[in-house]
């Protein structure tokens, strides 16, 4: 499986970020991302979370403990809402969702 450096590296290239633009963007400087990258540091606990909650994928995932990339619907709408959407707003987000996905499936081919 693979580890935290590669896939932050991974995250950061596909959002066509220099290290120098992830470091600025989560306020730390670009040798830390490059230790990063490189395995030769890891992240405290808060930056770890802000790496998550910045490309949208969980801590785990981060840190090479699954392959499961992104939240699920209900994590994804808590992410995003921060609870201030009612029943009727989150059940209109899952169906959004599920429409988008089915889109997306139905693209590749």
């Amino acid at each position: 499986m693979a580890n935290f450096g590669s896939r932050l590296s991974e995250l950061r290239k596909n959002k066509n970020l220099t290290m120098k633009d992830l470091a600025n963007e989560i306020g730390v400087s670009r040798t830390t991302i490059s230790r990063y990258e490189n395995d030769s540091r890891q992240p405290s606990k808060e930056v770890l979370e802000v790496l998550a909650d910045y490309f949208e994928v969980t801590t785990d995932y981060l840190l090479g403990r699954t392959n499961q990339k992104y939240f699920s619907q209900d994590e994804t709408i808590a992410f995003h809402a921060k609870g201030d959407l009612n029943e009727e707003d989150q059940k209109m987000v899952r169906d959004l969702i599920d429409r988008l996905v089915k889109d997306h499936k139905g693209t590749d081919k």
